[in-house]
């Protein structure tokens, strides 16, 4: 018989199951768009009875799809958003709707902590900066605000293990995603009375299920999992990933000789290490997939995601391909802004968009805007500036990171941007440094499918799965053209002014 990994990877745009053979060989894929709901301006929810239906919609679509029989599938892999808030009540149920970690309604929290010099005390402990979407926050948040559902909180989930307890009915918690609660003590790689106790939040501190690996199998399909999602009971799953983890694998890394940027609703650079970076120049410090690494990270809401906002408000009058639940409809758009895109040279338009509509990386308050719009800017104007102030953020981000670090030669790119060409080169021209595409697509699926395969022993361990199924052979390299490489160092330096002379406005904006 036949042996396959299934997997799921749950963005913040669409959720995507996929089945792979042990060689990492892609059978085929189903799509779901991921529904958030925003019930106020910078709220950012998920209904997570409806999340589960998708998954598992997902994954049931997957395998008929494909033809491959249940009891081919050796294990389940799941890779989801890390950190925001996902509850359950003592039967079960949600406590609220899920919070995600692009939700600012924490702001104050955060900043109230960075102000009172808490952030900084406990950063020793927690390895990161205090931030609205992290956990600790949101609880807080929710003490204060909705106190009657703060107090019906029985367990606490990252969004990946709150699908792993829903398919096996085991409440774990992964290393990698609650690292990046603010309330785990990276010191003791375990949950601490003392960090919850310090955020104001010390009910909390026994919510979180016993710690497991990625590349463990922490329980198996139940039967009512089963029924629901296609796979038969018993089937392996493993511990569910963060999806910056998954694709991280997919590309190839599990060292620091190769670092990476991910495109998606949140914009990632990062790179793996067997050390933390506790000196300043490195935001966010979490545990990787597998023991003895860390996953070393810049991140901000701000990057290829932003296109969903922007199709919604430039091809507003397209309401029947932007509702296509499968994406096809989008990928239409997606076509024909890269064409529009291309229309324009990047040296004949001056216009700037600061791809911030949930805040930057340094200023929470920060927000998006076109800068120096003329009668004579057309739509594709407007969409050039996007996709440049998308690479631009992301390249401020890789400049703090490496502001200690000697260059790397290369940068693995995953995430929406990787099935637009002209963004790709986009990418290489305006860093100057050649991108490397892994094909094949569905970066978050593949990893969770390359942890799965380690977990279920088919491999000796991780870098043996990592080897066998990423794909590096036919890996794309784009390289960077020097002469609009000029083009976009001279753009970037006034989109960085103007980033800068901006600060001091966001505060009067009161969301």
């Amino acid at each position: 018989m036949k042996q396959y990994l299934l997997s799921i990877d749950n963005g913040g745009t669409y959720i995507k199951a996929a089945v792979f053979d042990r060689k990492g060989k892609q059978a085929g894929t189903v799509r779901r768009h991921n529904r958030a709901l925003e019930p106020q301006p910078g709220w950012l929810e998920y209904d997570l009875e409806e999340l589960w239906r998708a998954n598992c919609f997902c994954m049931k679509e997957a395998l008929q799809k494909t033809g491959i029989a249940p009891e081919e599938i050796v294990a389940v892999g799941i890779a989801g958003q890390g950190s925001g808030f996902y509850g359950v009540d003592a039967g079960g149920k949600p406590v609220r709707n899920a919070i995600s970690s692009a939700d600012r309604r924490a702001y104050s929290q955060a900043e109230r902590w960075k102000q009172d010099g808490t952030g900084k005390r406990l950063y020793p402990y927690i390895y990161r900066e205090t931030f609205p979407g992290h956990t600790n926050a949101i609880l807080a948040w929710l003490k204060e605000n909705e106190p009657e559902n703060y107090f019906r909180i029985h367990r606490l989930f990252a969004m990946n293990d709150y699908l792993v307890y829903k398919l096996t009915g085991n409440a774990v918690s992964g290393y990698g995603c609650l690292s990046a609660s603010g309330l785990m003590n990276m010191r003791t790689k375990a949950f601490d009375p003392m960090l919850a106790e310090c955020f104001g939040i010390p009910e909390m501190a026994d919510k979180f299920g016993p710690s497991c690996w990625d590349i463990e199998v922490c329980g198996t399909v139940t039967e009512a999992a089963a029924e629901s999602c296609g796979c038969i009971p018993g089937t392996p799953v493993s511990g569910g990933l963060h999806d910056v983890s998954a694709a991280a694998l997919a590309m190839g890394i599990t060292d620091s000789e190769r670092c990476f940027l991910i495109t998606g609703t949140h914009g990632i650079n990062g790179y793996v290490s067997e050390k933390p970076v506790l000196d300043g120049t490195v935001r966010y410090n979490e545990l990787f997939a597998f023991p003895g690494k860390f996953l070393l990270e810049e991140g901000y809401p701000s990057s290829s995601g932003t296109l969903e906002w922007v199709l919604s408000v430039l091809y507003a009058d397209e309401e029947k391909l932007l509702s296509n639940e499968d994406g096809t409809g989008r990928e239409e758009l997606y076509q024909r802004v890269n064409e529009e895109v291309e229309q324009v040279p990047p040296q004949e338009s001056e216009l700037v968009f600061l791809p911030y509509l949930r805040g930057s990386r340094d200023n929470g308050r920060a927000a998006g805007t076109w800068i120096g719009l003329r009668p004579e800017h057309t739509r594709a104007h407007m969409l050039r500036a996007v996709y440049e102030g998308v690479v631009f953020g992301h390249v401020l981000q890789m400049e703090a990171m490496f502001a200690k670090r000697e260059r790397l030669p290369g940068i693995r790119l995953a995430g929406g941007a990787v099935h637009s060409p002209v963004w790709v080169q986009m990418f290489a021209d305006a860093f100057g440094i050649s991108m490397e595409v892994i094909p094949g697509g569905e970066t978050g699926a593949r990893g969770a499918a390359i942890a799965a395969a380690a977990a279920a022993g088919l491999y000796p361990d991780i870098y043996a799965a990592v080897e066998q199924m990423a794909g590096e052979e036919n890996v794309l390299v784009v390289i960077p053209r020097p002469e609009y490489t000029k083009v976009y160092r001279k753009k970037l330096t006034r989109f960085r002014r103007l980033a800068q002379a901006l600060e001091e406005c966001w505060g009067e904006f009161s969301k």
